[in-house]
């Protein structure tokens, strides 16, 4: 869930240009949201959908996130949202269990072989989605492109073509870190939203007033966590329990008892197999790995694995089930270069 009152303090030009849209219902048929470094783009992308459905938004046209139709469209079970993202379930169906479990065994491979891209066939998927118009009561359409300057060419012709011809009550929304990978006449077709990253000094002001632990620190404002994730993360000490298992089990990786003591130790306890409770987890591996010295031809491989690992957790799978995976990649590619 966003913070509504911290993307308002943080990204006011954003926050101010997407109020006015909203509560005047004069939505753009495409948005661009740039800015390199800035964790909030796709978070923000996700509000403005949820905002558009929403029978519960605040005075300043924004959802209230907690109601069921927010909560569908987060777990991408309205069929009037498409949202394309690394590691995402592209499609707008909810699955059963067992779809979902065969989706992310298959899914997991094809990430392994190649790196996250937009292709054509993507852009096609969602022309065809939304071809017979809405289906819901709100009568309006929204696809969610993340990362679209990692998008091959054939795809941005496509898209192209899409934003040439656009449909009443459709809106697409963009985002991006680097806009000079766009093309220019996919930018010239956008509404172009600016977000701004905070500075990392900024965020250790913040939190060394609730945490009095420097590395802690360190690892929250290297991972762009705020006052509001960190103190979720605070309670019952969970963070400082999550850190110092990350500091064991990267020091003992290629040990076999490694993944055992980490599955009988903090990860026993069922508060903190919470998908915010792993993330911090992969984010403190991340730390460490970056801070490791000694690494050379191992450091990009368990890197993607991280990476891959914290993006799978916006998507509706098992938290275990993904550490237990993340962290025997990490064992068995630790060994390969020890």
């Amino acid at each position: 869930m966003l913070d509504k009152q911290m993307f308002k303090e943080q990204q006011p030009v954003a926050y101010r240009t997407l109020s006015n849209a909203l509560k005047s219902n004069r939505l753009s048929h495409a948005y661009l949201f740039y800015g390199k470094g800035s964790t909030m783009k796709s978070r923000v992308a996700l509000l403005v959908t949820q905002s558009i459905s929403c029978p519960h938004c605040d005075e300043d046209g924004f959802a209230c996130q907690s109601c069921e139709t927010c909560k569908q469209i987060e777990r991408d079970e309205n069929p009037d949202v498409y949202w394309l993202r690394p590691g995402g379930l592209r499609q707008t169906k909810p699955l059963t269990r067992k779809e979902l479990t065969a989706w992310w065994k298959n899914e997991l491979v094809v990430r392994e072989q190649k790196k996250w891209s937009i292709l054509k066939e993507d852009i096609l998927a969602i022309q065809n989605a939304f071809a017979a118009g809405a289906l819901t009561q709100v009568d309006h359409q929204t696809y969610i492109l993340e990362q679209y300057d990692k998008a091959t060419p054939s795809a941005s012709n496509s898209l192209l073509k899409f934003l040439e011809e656009p449909k009443d009550n459709l809106t697409g929304i963009l985002t991006v870190d680097e806009l000079a990978n766009v093309l220019p006449t996919i930018v010239s077709r956008c509404q172009l939203i600016p977000f701004r990253s905070r500075s990392r000094a900024a965020l250790v002001n913040e939190l060394e007033e609730i945490i009095d632990d420097p590395e802690l620190v360190e690892i929250l404002a290297w991972s762009e966590y705020d006052l509001n994730r960190a103190g979720n993360l605070l309670e019952d000490e969970a963070a400082f329990e999550i850190r110092d298992a990350a500091k064991a089990f990267w020091t003992n990786r290629t040990s076999h008892r490694a993944l055992i003591d980490l599955e009988l130790g903090v990860f026993a306890k069922d508060a903190h197999l919470s998908r915010p409770a792993v993330e911090f987890f992969l984010h403190c591996l991340l730390y460490y790995l970056e801070k490791d010295q000694k690494l050379d031809l191992g450091h990009l491989d368990l890197r993607l694995i991280l990476l891959e690992g914290i993006d799978a957790l916006r998507n509706p799978l098992d938290p275990a089930l993904l550490l237990e995976r993340v962290a025997s990649q990490i064992q068995k590619s630790s060994r390969a270069y020890r």
